[in-house]
């Protein structure tokens, strides 16, 4: 369940903007904040895109230095400007400790996206990835899509899990995809519906 940001915080809901980026909407839940994702996370964002193990099931590599990750950063900030996606940083609400990130890409408004996540290994295994997928998905289905969709590594239970325990059905075995050019990985597709 989403908290509203005043009962979370004692202040109303509100927006980041980096550059031209849209506003966009922070959510809380009972132990996050989601904030939009701004240029100033990235070297937090490394603790996770710089690690191999965290990043063994992302269709990249771990990043080679944190410079790597601000390029990153500046990337999805631009895609969030254009309307194509929406990136949040996540940080615990009690002392604001980084934790990682939750996204949704491709956004079709009206349609369907795909969401994302990926936290800072020593916040695993706490509940906090669910907390976050859960608060977007609340939120998704506020701005009005109808599905959202999650493409996972086929060897990575712990996010099957996850997207299972908060609604997510398989739709598709993908066997031999591209996750990067040259590089190709059994998949697995799933979709929540609204």
């Amino acid at each position: 369940m989403l908290l509203p940001k005043s009962s979370c915080l004692g202040g109303p809901v509100t927006t980041r903007c980096d550059g031209n980026s849209c506003p966009m909407t922070d959510l809380a839940t009972a132990r996050l904040v989601l904030e939009a994702l701004a240029l100033e996370d990235a070297r937090d964002l490394f603790a996770v895109r710089g690690d191999p193990e965290a990043m063994a099931f992302w269709d990249w590599p771990a990043d080679p230095n944190p410079e790597a990750t601000v390029a990153v950063v500046a990337e999805m900030i631009r895609e969030a400007s254009d309307g194509h996606a929406k990136y949040w940083a996540l940080r615990l609400r009690s002392d604001r400790t980084f934790v990682g990130l939750c996204d949704l890409s491709e956004v079709r408004p009206g349609d369907s996206a795909d969401i994302g996540f990926m936290l800072v290994r020593r916040h695993w295994d706490q509940g906090l990835a669910q907390e976050a997928v859960m608060a977007v998905l609340e939120y998704a289905r506020e701005i009005g899509l109808r599905s959202v969709y999650a493409r996972v590594h086929d060897q990575n239970e712990r996010s099957v899990r996850l997207l299972k325990r908060v609604g997510f059905v398989a739709v598709q075995m993908i066997p031999h995809f591209e996750i990067r050019p040259g590089v190709f990985r059994s998949c697995r597709s799933f979709r929540k519906t609204f």
